[in-house]
């Protein structure tokens, strides 16, 4: 996936945190989603709108991990939030 690649969120979740997971209801589609803590993190930055390579930098500051692991482990995270429409990507 393109570091360029505008990420939006799309879905409207009731949300609830639990210590540092996250749990989210999509009440009009029914569906249940468990976010890891760093998966709750992303989600949570996603609240605007970012391509992907500003949310590795973002993540970077917070996280001991190097840019290519960064966007190799986002972008699959990324991808699977898209695929149940969740995110809509956009080419930058």
């Amino acid at each position: 996936m393109d570091a360029n690649i505008l990420i939006t969120r799309t879905a409207d979740l009731l949300e609830s945190g639990v210590e540092d997971e996250l749990f989210a209801l999509d009440i009009d589609g029914g569906d249940c989603y468990g976010f890891n803590a760093t998966a709750a993190d992303i989600w949570r930055r996603l609240a605007t709108p970012m391509t992907l390579g500003a949310l590795c930098d973002a993540l970077m500051e917070t996280r001991d991990v190097d840019r290519a692991t960064c966007l190799a482990d986002t972008a699959e995270l990324i991808e699977r939030l898209a695929e149940d429409k969740l995110v809509a990507l956009s080419p930058q």
